[in-house]
């Protein structure tokens, strides 16, 4: 990642929670650890001052108020100004800092946003974390790292980095990890409290009081120092024999790998448990919160209760009692949803990139179009012969009329992808995955870079496409990113087109009201 640079628009406070800037604070520090350039831009507030304590220089979105937007997403008053106003202070931002990737978490922005932004930055790439769902998003890349759910998205994304094994998690929970799971299975002698950072919900002492009922139970409470329960929890705390208050705790893997239960609420917090095996009874404290819970209670990895089921007296008692009761099994299905590594897979999907074919990829090349499965997904499956790919492999460096790209993540070329011209501004692609262990998604991802790429960097009315009929893994590739299939040349194969008419589709764009700036030909 040496060289690259991310600007990241995030907020938080009171009513967003801190979950958004802390998972973005998570990226941006490991990236930073491996040579990125990385800035923020945010609204004021308590958590923009966080950022930049922890060394990060951040661009202020100034607060205004604007007409009510009719088209706004569920989430859109969490805004500090109309999204017109702050696109144009992250375009502002953007021009100084000169980024390679913008990378957005924001319940309140959506598509509209980013094409005005890309209106102006037509070569910036573009990274929106989402678990919501909900709306167009309009991005490149999508990280959807709470999604349990194998069905499709409900809006259009090109790439989905998708599960908790995305989860961006600090480096103490990997750390961690080996020894919380080998403990795993004790008897259970502590119990942690993780209402989050402000626990507007009140879930501290509602835990609490539930864990009256076990009084030989240790329990630890970890919670912001500006918590909205924090005097009542001190309160409680003080007059139970082996609880502690934990104050913005340095070390929260420390504290999650040495619980045998733990209570709390959804969010990143849900996937730290998750990491370290960990138990837990969630308690669903906001609607977004909703679907990954689900998952995580079909997955047996959670008692999950509402905020109003944890307020009736018992609810509360009881599904702590069932957690207790079936520690083993929810360790063990916790465990094997996340393994604390997200963040490194994250970082490798940002750094993906294409550079030219050589003549040193002659045996790589080769061995990549000689393995069984991409010969079953070529038009051409002839067997390869050794010295007719080395003259194909001269004759393609010396040609003038086409690109030819290796796709490499982490360092590691894992695929071929090429476009050759064909008439005016008309362009045919093929590409093939060669590395049989290549990260999930990783296709998709090397086909998105290029189609920017030549989106960005040549004159490319149409790109054309063959796919044998029999390759559905390839057909679906083509239509999530735009692409029109009509009928091939032959019963077996499928014509394939994209052009800028059907970049709409792929992106979101023609699931949006278009305001007059944001109308504009989508330079993506």
């Amino acid at each position: 990642m040496l060289g690259l640079r991310l600007l990241i628009r995030c907020d938080g406070g009171p009513v967003i929670g801190g979950g958004h800037v802390m998972r973005c604070l998570t990226l941006a520090q490991a990236a930073a650890a491996r040579g990125a350039a990385v800035a923020f831009v945010m609204a004021a507030g308590a958590m923009r001052d966080r950022v930049t304590a922890a060394g990060f220089a951040s661009s202020a979105v100034p607060a205004a108020t604007g007409p009510p937007d009719p088209d706004a997403p569920p989430h859109g008053h969490w805004l500090a100004a109309p999204w017109p106003d702050d696109a144009a202070a992250t375009i502002a931002a953007a021009q100084v800092f000169a980024p390679d990737w913008l990378i957005w978490d924001h319940y309140g922005l959506d598509a509209r946003w980013v094409h005005r932004v890309c209106a102006d930055l037509p070569a910036l790439r573009v990274l929106a974390l989402d678990d919501l769902d909900d709306r167009a998003l309009g991005s490149d890349l999508v990280l959807d790292q709470t999604r349990l759910s194998p069905g499709p998205r409900s809006y259009p994304a090109l790439a989905v980095l998708s599960g908790p094994r995305h989860a961006l998690l600090r480096p103490g929970f990997a750390l961690h990890r080996p020894a919380a799971l080998a403990r795993r299975g004790e008897a259970a002698r502590r119990v942690l409290i993780l209402p989050g950072l402000a626990d507007a919900a009140g879930l501290a002492p509602l835990a609490l009081r539930a864990l009256a009922r076990f009084p030989a139970l240790g329990v630890d409470i970890a919670m912001g120092a500006a918590s909205q329960s924090r005097a009542e929890t001190a309160a409680m705390v003080a007059n139970r024999p082996g609880a502690t208050l934990h104050l913005d705790p340095p070390d929260m893997a420390a504290l999650m790998a040495r619980a045998d239960l733990g209570i709390g609420a959804g969010g990143m917090a849900a996937w730290e448990r998750c990491a370290l095996g960990l138990p837990s009874v969630a308690i669903r404290v906001a609607d977004n919160q909703r679907a990954a819970l689900a998952g995580l209670e079909r997955a047996g990895a959670a008692q999950v209760l509402s905020l109003a089921q944890a307020m009736q007296p018992g609810r509360l008692f009881a599904a702590i009692g069932r957690a207790l009761a079936g520690l083993p099994a929810m360790a063990q299905a916790a465990a094997a949803l996340c393994d604390g590594q997200g963040t490194a897979r994250v970082l490798s999907a940002l750094g993906g990139n294409l550079r030219p074919v050589t003549a040193a990829d002659a045996q790589r090349l080769f061995d990549w179009r000689g393995s069984a499965a991409v010969r079953a997904a070529s038009i051409n499956q002839a067997p390869l012969d050794w010295s007719a790919h080395l003259a194909w492999l001269g004759r393609t460096l010396a040609r003038r009329d086409g690109i030819w790209l290796i796709y490499s993540e982490a360092n590691r070329p894992l695929g071929q992808i090429n476009a050759v011209a064909e008439g005016a501004a008309d362009w045919r692609w093929s590409f093939h995955l060669g590395e049989p262990d290549a990260p999930q998604g990783a296709g998709s991802r090397m086909c998105a870079a290029f189609l920017h790429r030549l989106m960005t960097t040549t004159d490319v009315a149409r790109v054309l496409a063959t796919v044998r009929a029999d390759n559905p893994r390839s057909m679906r590739l083509h239509r999530a990113l735009g692409f029109v299939a009509t009928p091939g040349p032959d019963p077996g194969l499928l014509a394939f087109s994209w052009q800028r008419c059907n970049q709409g589709a792929a992106y979101g764009y023609d699931q949006i009201r278009p305001t007059p700036a944001a109308a504009k030909e989508s330079p993506l």
